[in-house]
Order: structure tokens, then C-alpha cells, then sequence
């Protein structure tokens, strides 16, 4: 097998993992500020609007998030199974290939009689 994956192909786990941080980075930044603009609302007395606020800021970022995790595992175990999917298919195919094919018996065969009765040889 290879590696679970080549480091040269468009899409590695490091790769995955970099962006899904980074991803994470923007979202928290962003969940940072709403919750910011949530203490803002504290402050000006607005309650139900800064519990909102800190509330959407903090689950909504967090959920996004989450679903990208969750996609990004998704695709590393099929990518990972595809791989020693791929690895068996060229083990067991090379085993195929080197087996000698199987014959049909060329023995005698056994003659079938017809509605006429036994097929004889003509003595011609």
C-alpha cells in the first residue's frame, strides 16, 4: 500500500485539516464578534436582544463548523477505504491473473439417447 494517502494528489488529510483550521479561525473571529456586538446590546440594556445575540453568535459559527468537521472525517474514511479498497483489488487481481484458467473435462462423454433411441455410429 502507498500510504493512506499520496501527498502529491489535489487533497490530502494535512491539506484537509489546514483548511478545516483555518475555516475554524473565520468562524470563531466571527462568533467573537457577534458575541461582542451581544455585550454591546448588555450594555444599552437590550436583554433579550444580547441573549440572542450571544446565543445565534456563538451556536450558529459552531454548528457550521461542526458539519464541516464532520464532512472532512466523512471524506478522509472513504478516501482512506477507497485506498485499501484499491490496494486488495490489485492484490487479489494479480492472484487471478497468475491462476491457470480451468479447462471443461475431455474425457468421454456420455451419449443421450433421443426420442428414436441411442445415437450409433453409421458403419458406412
Amino acid at each position: 500500500m502507498r500510504g493512506l494517502w499520496d501527498h502529491e494528489q489535489p487533497l490530502s488529510p494535512s491539506l484537509l485539516r489546514s483548511a478545516l483550521a483555518l475555516a475554524g479561525g473565520f468562524l470563531a473571529g466571527l462568533a467573537l464578534g457577534v458575541v461582542l456586538l451581544g455585550v454591546m446590546s448588555l450594555v444599552r440594556g437590550d436583554y433579550l436582544g444580547a441573549l440572542a445575540q450571544v446565543a445565534g453568535g456563538v451556536a450558529i459559527p459552531f454548528a457550521i463548523w461542526l458539519g464541516l468537521k464532520l464532512m472532512a472525517d466523512i471524506l478522509t474514511v472513504l478516501n482512506r477505504s477507497y485506498d485499501r479498497l484499491d490496494a486488495l483489488e490489485q492484490r487479489f487481481g494479480d492472484m487471478a491473473q497468475h491462476r491457470t484458467p480451468k479447462l471443461p473435462p475431455t474425457g468421454p462423454r456420455a451419449l443421450r439417447a433421443s426420442d428414436d433411441g441411442p445415437n450409433y455410429p453409421s458403419e458406412d
